[in-house]
Parts: structure tokens; C-alpha cells; sequence
């Protein structure tokens, strides 16, 4: 009878030792993910900055086209 006890608990032991590897395995993998996506979002905000500054500079290249069109129509 004690050694069934004794048998149940290491049985039982054995499986939260397997869970808490599982779980600590998972929790590898979520934190891996969680940094490639924290990488990924940096890499986009770079190049939503990018983006951002080309779209500045385009938008001053045409505003100085429209000005120069607009004196060249007055001037005509």
C-alpha cells in the first residue's frame, strides 16, 4: 500500500516535470517569436520614417514645379 503511494506521487512528479518542460519550451518559442516581431515592427517603423522624409521632399519638389508653373502663366 505505501508503495503505491510511493509510486502515484513519483508518477505524478514525472508529469509536472514534463508540463513544466512543455511549458518552459513554449515559453522559449513565445519570446523568440515576440523578438523577431519586435525586430520586424522596428524594420517598418524605419521604413515608414524613409517613406515619410521622400514623401516630404517630393511634396517640396512639386510645390516648387507648381510655383514656377504658376509664374510662368503670369508672366504670360
Amino acid at each position: 500500500m505505501a508503495l503505491e503511494k510511493f509510486d502515484r506521487l513519483e508518477a505524478g512528479i514525472s508529469r509536472l516535470l514534463e508540463a513544466s518542460e512543455l511549458v518552459q519550451a513554449e515559453n522559449r518559442s513565445l519570446r523568440d517569436s515576440l523578438d523577431r516581431k519586435e525586430r520586424e515592427t522596428e524594420d517598418l517603423k524605419e521604413r515608414i520614417r524613409k517613406l515619410e522624409a521622400e514623401k516630404a521632399l517630393v511634396k517640396e519638389k512639386v510645390d516648387t514645379l507648381l510655383a514656377r508653373l504658376d509664374g510662368l502663366i503670369q508672366n504670360a
